[in-house]
């Protein structure tokens, strides 16, 4: 009989471990759930934004980097093969 008891409690114990883990499943899937509503609703306002967005069509892309023709050229490639003048 003291068996039957010890396997009772453990049962038990058990039950109540798997009850304890849904309930802390179930919150960090509700935790979860708020945080994608929130993403959800950034995505909705950085899309609202974008097409706030004017960019003409007409306009050619801007240069960034432009070469320079002042004959220094072979200069600094000597200079960054280490070679010297």
């Amino acid at each position: 009989m003291f068996w039957v008891v010890v396997f009772v409690v453990i049962a038990l114990g058990g039950v109540a471990m798997v009850i304890c883990f849904g309930i802390s499943l179930w919150r960090k899937s509700q935790a979860l759930l708020g945080e994608v509503g929130v993403l959800l609703e950034r995505a909705d306002q950085f899309a609202e934004l974008l097409d706030r967005l004017e960019v003409s069509a007409d306009r050619e892309a801007p240069v960034r980097f432009r070469r320079g023709t002042d004959g220094d050229e072979d200069e600094i490639e000597d200079a960054a093969m280490g070679l010297s003048a």
